[in-house]
């Protein structure tokens, strides 16, 4: 068990003796300053086709929002119109009914003359 520990020993304190373990030191070559060229051409090759797609999304945004602001559009001028046809609309019908209730009261007055209980009940209801 001795003798192994000595040989133990004895080749860990030369093994760095025994095996060269040196750093190279790796020269720059041309061919790797044409490699790093490369790189950079192809990392701004892809830039300026990001930058490319970034604006035609942009404009296709912009497209989008102009028709949304159309349909907005659209959608408001439908609604003002029913609207306005609406109103139109009963205003014109209720028209004749107006003239008619007229008319009416015009003949409910003139009998009231006659009629002194038809022109106390008009004068109660606030026609007179």
């Amino acid at each position: 068990m001795k003798a192994l520990k000595k040989l133990f020993w004895t080749v860990l304190l030369l093994l760095p003796v025994l095996v060269k373990a040196e750093v190279k030191d790796i020269p720059f070559t041309l061919d790797d300053r044409d490699r790093i060229i490369r790189t950079e051409q192809k990392v701004e090759s892809l830039q300026s086709e990001m930058n490319n797609r970034f604006e035609e999304i942009d404009k296709r945004f912009d497209q989008l929002f102009n028709f949304l602001w159309a349909i907005i559009g659209i959608f408001t001028t439908m609604m003002i119109s029913v609207f306005g046809f609406a109103f139109w609309d009963r205003k014109l019908s209720l028209a004749p009914l107006k003239k008619q209730d007229q008319k009416i009261l015009a003949v409910l007055v003139d009998y009231s003359k006659s009629q002194p209980k038809l022109l106390e009940i008009l004068k109660n209801a606030g026609l007179l």
